[in-house]
């Protein structure tokens, strides 16, 4: 097999066909969101685009699930893009994760890509709710991406996860010796993921954030840790403004600094009891740079200058419970109410 990624790049045309032949009638064109498309053709609703964000390993497989559950009581069922799995439509991927499966990932990244941008634009001309997940590898694309919903009448809404290094390639290892449901997610085969892979993505979420903070196009941010606790939230206001000092990239900074909240410690600890059990020889070394990567944060005690922690919180469903609570919102899916 040719070894040069770049010479797995479809043509448009090639593109354009797997796009409508097989991405289309899977994720785009099914089920309850097939009943939703013809409903947001009669309504003047604005759509809403939510958007997690996290390098490999962060968790966003486990926070996404509830916040689609929240949107589809809502709104109705939204299309869920994971952008990763978009490479499984390439026809070489099958062959690739056997024979090569190093090559895999960056020979069909550059088309994985243009099929997620196809998908926002499908979804954008249709009005479809779009929950997306992305490990940010490639920054230019969160930009682009909130620009077109924006542009496209929507609503957008961020989440991005503060996960520490360590903690997040721990997470990429446990999963998969552990044989975790996030392992695989979406229709992608259970994979390792490369340590330069997590490492790239981890260092670009920081820009994210810093567009994010800047960026006219995201009516609303929240910053999460695992477990579905959230470090900040900011919002928009009429006037366009943040509500507050726009401030999600220096709240990443603070809480991958921040000790382990003792839920986080102790299963830490016993993941890497667990990964040291197997003994593995290819474990050993990456078991040992993760503990030096945490050992600041798991002895460290807990700092009470550091800002306060909270649950997060979405809407019900319930319109009157919602109507309560709406400026306690950290994400408010689109939820306006007089």
């Amino acid at each position: 097999m040719d070894p040069n990624p770049q010479s797995y790049i479809l043509s448009q045309s090639e593109l354009r066909a797997i796009f409508e032949r097989d991405i289309v009638p899977a994720e785009l064109e099914t089920g309850k969101l097939r009943t939703r498309l013809a409903t947001n053709a009669e309504t003047t609703q604005r759509p809403l685009a939510v958007l997690v964000v996290g390098q490999t390993g962060a968790g966003k497989t486990r926070i996404a699930p509830t916040i689609k559950q929240a949107i589809r009581s809502c709104r109705g069922e939204p299309a869920h893009f994971i952008a990763d799995t978009y490479k499984t439509y390439h026809p070489a991927y099958t062959r690739l994760i056997v024979e090569r499966p190093a090559l895999a990932s960056p020979a069909t990244r550059t088309d994985a890509r243009r099929w997620l941008a196809m998908a926002a634009a499908y979804a954008v001309a249709r009005r479809i709710d779009v929950l997306l997940e992305s490990a940010c590898r490639n920054p230019e694309d969160f930009v682009d991406l909130t620009q077109a919903f924006h542009e496209g009448g929507y609503r957008v809404e961020v989440v991005i996860m503060a996960v520490p290094k360590g903690l997040s390639r721990l997470g990429i290892l446990t999963r998969f010796y552990e044989k975790l449901p996030e392992a695989g997610s979406g229709n992608l085969p259970v994979r390792l993921t490369p340590k330069t892979v997590h490492d790239d993505s981890y260092e670009h979420i920081f820009d994210a954030a810093a567009v994010a903070d800047g960026s006219v196009a995201i009516d609303q941010i929240v910053v999460m840790r695992r477990d579905n606790v959230v470090a900040y939230a900011n919002e928009r206001v009429g006037s366009g403004e943040w509500r507050k000092r726009a401030a999600a990239a220096e709240a990443i900074r603070t809480e991958i600094g921040r000790p382990l909240l003792p839920t986080e410690r102790s299963i830490a600890y016993e993941d890497l009891d667990k990964l040291r059990k197997r003994k593995v020889p290819e474990l050993a070394s990456q078991v040992t740079e993760i503990e030096t990567l945490l050992e600041a944060i798991l002895t460290k005690a807990n700092d009470t200058d550091l800002p306060s922690l909270r649950p997060l919180s979405l809407p019900s469903g319930n319109n009157e419970t919602d109507k309560v609570n709406l400026d306690k919102l950290d994400l408010r899916l689109g939820l306006y109410l007089s």
